[in-house]
């Protein structure tokens, strides 16, 4: 068979075949490859071209992580694509949530962490009748699974052919997914602890006769840390408490009283960030045996004396009860680690995991081979180093041809985000050079802040400045729905502004082809602000040996995120598009050592008048 049985297109764009082979023959050799490719370039097409072909020579699976739901969906519809050119069984699998017909035919609100409590009582005491009908329907769910996997469905035909069989449709999905040659998933099923299994529940593969793939490789690192870091406040246990009361559950308020007694002593009387785990535990155990402990978190967590009032009564359900359960078990779990440790902040305690690179090991060290995938995944060796990947088994590849694009880059010097800068003035001067650029290209721009609190900060100068442009901001805890509408509404507009996060949903896995944006505009640098847990991680990465901790945890992913929003609007052969760096610390020798060439090869810098910025937008896309 030849790369072109599995290409879903009738011929490769530059670039794309030679990273399809390289791809390929790093499976077959039962490595890593880390490889680098614009965006824009297809790399999606092309890795799922060199890992099917592997896949199918040597009897394997493949199974691809993506970072968002939107990107699963991306995948799917390249998967969709090429069933149609060939015979291929696929899956893929959302959160459980998002799947749930139970949960959409109730009028009360199921909160996203709440479900796995509210599905588990349902199918554990039979009132899911979704999931009782999977071992009645024999035949006709046999055909419906065998169907799914053949021509795989978008998730609203998936949620329909549910409903018409009365099936759970992530049941439904999962068995398509154990037949599948391939499979499409979040990293969470990747990388939770006892996700994996739903994998191979019912399934003779393991992960030694599976191809990895992980796409946005760039933001392992801070999603393995954000995903094991946990936070519990006073005012958590508040409402915990609260709860308690609530559903009747007094064993469990004194419990939690005592644990708010010794979180608010901790806060109000300990000077050091660092916390001794062990000491933490004994004083929250004191006067009660080892398993006590244990059984707390037992009982936070399932919740069973008031499952029978919240849900079976149509009651409000537990939420905080649960977060504080799920802190204490993680608390418990890692009493041992040393690298994990417990931490203060000025309002909270936190569970830090300081080498997330363990966890990626852990997770994946038993695949037969694994492709990194990324638009902005250098240094290579800084990314290898951050993940815990072993350097003999490592090949680096990165895509030399570039997009046929044209960009023009300016780095203007006269703002910054800096925290100690930050001020209405400087907001309203970058209000001003947003606005200019505006109104001098032809139709939109994007704009990408870091951080929501800034974004914040800035958009009332931009209403009060210029009332006039549309404006259209991504807001923290947006929906999948209220994404799609937003960004469905900005598409439809002939000029308007739309304003998100770097590291966001609409800076990463979001495109805007063709002429739907001219410019983005990328405002100041996502750096951490300083915390305990970036100490914690800053101080155990220089005891593991000689490093540049600060540009590892800091800077690069800092930069990654800027350098991908940079880019959303690049995305078609010959796209000439422009692409603004407002803060003087882009200017630096560290960042310019680390920006990409397709930034750099024509990229003007300078403090510019707003005079000077029209002329040079309107000149570049006249």
């Amino acid at each position: 068979m030849l790369l072109e049985d599995f290409f879903a297109y009738d011929s490769f764009r530059p670039g794309q075949r030679e990273l399809a082979l390289r791809v390929y023959q790093t499976c077959k050799d039962r490595r890593y490859l880390v490889a680098e490719a614009m965006s824009g370039l297809g790399k999606t097409a092309a890795v799922l071209c060199g890992t099917l072909l592997a896949a199918r020579e040597e009897n394997l699976r493949v199974l691809y992580a993506c970072r968002t739901k939107r990107e699963v969906t991306r995948v799917v519809e390249e998967l969709s694509q090429l069933q149609t050119r060939r015979t291929l069984k696929a899956g893929y699998l959302f959160a459980k949530y998002d799947y749930c017909l139970l949960m959409r035919r109730s009028s009360r609100p199921v909160p996203p962490e709440s479900f796995k409590w509210y599905c588990n009582f349902n199918v554990s005491n039979n009132l899911c009748s979704y999931f009782l009908n999977l071992s009645l329907l024999g035949e006709e769910l046999t055909d419906a699974v065998k169907d799914t996997s053949s021509h795989i469905p978008i998730h609203s035909k998936l949620l329909e052919r549910g409903e018409r069989l009365h099936v759970c449709p992530y049941e439904l999905g999962r068995l398509a997914t154990i037949q599948a040659d391939i499979t499409v998933i979040p990293y969470q099923y990747l990388f939770e602890e006892g996700a994996r299994s739903v994998l191979t529940r019912e399934s003779s593969t393991s992960a030694s006769r599976t191809i990895l793939v992980i796409d946005e490789a760039h933001n392992l690192r801070d999603f393995l840390r954000n995903s094991t870091t946990f936070t519990i406040t006073p005012e958590l246990l508040g409402l915990a408490i609260a709860e308690t009361k609530t559903f009747g559950l007094d064993r469990l308020t004194g419990s939690l009283q005592r644990l708010a007694g010794l979180v608010g002593k901790t806060l109000s009387e300990t000077r050091a960030w660092y916390l001794q785990k062990n000491f933490f535990i004994e004083e929250l155990r004191e006067g009660h045996d080892e398993t006590w402990l244990a059984n707390l978190v037992f009982e936070l967590t399932a919740c069973t004396s008031a499952a029978w009032y919240s849900v079976a009564a149509g009651k409000k359900l537990p939420l905080h009860v649960l977060k504080v359960g799920n802190f204490l078990g993680n608390l418990l779990a890692s009493r041992d680690s040393e690298t994990v440790i417990l931490a203060k902040s000025e309002d909270s305690i936190l569970l830090v995991n300081v080498d997330p690179a363990k966890r990626f090991t852990s997770a994946t060290k038993d695949f037969h081979s694994i492709v990194l995938l990324s638009a902005t995944i250098s240094p290579c060796n800084l990314f290898i180093k951050s993940i815990g990947i072993e350097e003999s088994r490592a090949v680096v590849y990165r895509v030399e041809e570039n997009l046929p694009i044209t960009v023009r880059t300016v780095l203007d010097t006269g703002v910054t985000t800096r925290y100690r800068l930050r001020n209405q003035e400087m907001y309203r001067k970058i209000a001003r050079k947003i606005i200019t650029i505006a109104t001098s290209v032809r139709g939109s721009i994007g704009v990408f802040v870091p951080s929501y609190s800034l974004l914040q900060s800035l958009i009332p100068e931009l209403k009060a400045m210029a009332p006039h442009i549309e404006t259209m901001v991504e807001r923290r805890g947006l929906s999948n729905q209220e994404a799609s509408q937003l960004i469905d509404e900005f598409k439809s507009r002939g000029r308007s502004v739309l304003v998100g996060v770097q590291g966001g949903r609409f800076s990463e896995g979001e495109d805007f082809k063709g002429d739907l944006m001219d410019a983005s505009v990328i405002v100041g640098l996502s750096l951490p602000p300083p915390s305990p847990a970036l100490y914690a991680e800053y101080s155990y990465l220089k005891r593991s040996g000689p490093n540049d901790s600060y540009v590892t945890i800091s800077l690069l992913p800092a930069l990654r995120k800027a350098f991908q929003a940079a880019g959303r609007h690049l995305r078609n052969p010959g796209k000439r598009g422009m692409v603004f760096l407002l803060d003087s610390r882009f200017a630096s020798r560290a960042v310019l050592e680390l920006t990409p060439s397709w930034l750099t090869q024509d990229m003007v810098t300078g403090d510019y008048s707003d005079e000077e910025i029209e002329k040079m937008t309107k000149e570049f896309l006249r």
